[in-house]
């Protein structure tokens, strides 16, 4: 799964260590069950994630 997590967003143009560290750290202030929109924001081709998640290439 993790492996599958880290390829996923490195083929999104993302730096995987940096992007699993937002993804939990966000996860952490979530409710038990939270919302679809609150969800899709923390998905690896999201626009609002931050730009130190985001590598200079692109795959």
């Amino acid at each position: 799964t993790v492996y599958s997590i880290t390829e996923t967003a490195m083929l999104n143009g993302l730096k995987p260590y940096n992007y699993l560290t937002y993804v939990m750290e966000q996860m952490k202030d979530l409710s038990p069950f939270p919302e679809k929109e609150a969800m899709l924001e923390l998905l690896p081709w999201s626009n609002s994630l931050p730009a130190d998640c985001r590598s200079k290439l692109k795959k």
